[in-house]
């Protein structure tokens, strides 16, 4: 049997992906900042599929003795892991473009810091196995967006971050894969307050990602093709186009 664990497991995205990858007989293990909300997680999916593979662990990814924790207690007391799928990430949309320094170091924190903290000490004990590290980044990362400096920000750093160690891991026979959703109706994107485009449900997500993760062999897992598409080719727009269509767009 092999083991997935699922960082931000408890809801949204991770949540759906933890239930697919349980019916296909994987042990998976989920963390979360919160016990409670992990508790709830495994009663939710226990009306719909065995949990007896199931481990819930108390992790907060921004606590760097507490992931190196975790991931030990997972490789000596539970099973080796196969896939990483590094997930959990802190979201606070800013409508008024107000410049928070406060929200900036939480995303920092939760985000890039977490993610780092989650590598670390995972290439210690995955070096040499074959395995998978993916990490959950964003199309808003592909390209500067009003409202979104912080998020914005730290899903850049983790594309580049993707790209870089897609290499650099290779002589520690690890696979790096980096994940870009588009819009997914989950309780982060609730937060938004304008209409997302081709928003998809969690479980659409979630059937992408196990696809990806288990069957083929691209570094980039990006859904829905339409919209991740259209931001692709924005990336590569002049700047002058590019802030002519925001600004057509909206009052930025």
């Amino acid at each position: 049997m092999k083991t997935i664990w699922i960082t931000g497991g408890s809801s949204g995205i991770g949540f759906a992906t933890a239930e697919i990858f349980l019916k296909n007989n994987w042990r998976v293990i989920i963390s979360s900042s919160n016990i409670q909300k992990l508790e709830d997680a495994k009663k939710r999916m226990n009306n719909k599929v065995s949990t007896n593979n199931l481990y819930i662990l108390k992790c907060d990814i921004s606590l760097e003795n507490e992931v190196k924790k975790i991931i030990s207690k997972i490789e000596n007391d539970i099973a080796k892991i196969d896939i990483a799928l590094l997930n959990a990430a802190a979201y606070s949309p800013n409508k008024n473009q107000n410049f928070d320094i406060a929200n900036y170091k939480l995303l920092l924190d939760v985000n890039l810091k977490g993610t780092l903290y989650c590598i670390n000490s995972l290439k210690d004990f995955m070096q040499g196995r074959d395995n998978i590290i993916a990490i959950v980044s964003s199309p808003i990362g592909y390209r500067g967006w009003p409202t979104s400096g912080a998020y914005g920000m730290t899903k850049a750093a983790q594309l580049n971050l993707a790209e870089s160690l897609y290499f650099d891991f290779k002589k520690l026979n690890i696979n790096v894969k980096v994940i870009n959703p588009g819009f997914i109706d989950t309780e982060a994107t609730k937060l938004n307050s304008f209409k997302m485009p081709f928003l998809k449900s969690a479980d659409f997500a979630a059937e992408k990602i196990y696809s990806g993760l288990v069957n083929k062999k691209n570094f980039e897992i990006f859904f829905p093709f339409f919209i991740v598409f259209i931001v692709k080719i924005m990336r590569i727009l002049p700047y002058k186009i590019y802030f002519y269509i925001w600004k057509r767009l909206g009052n930025f």
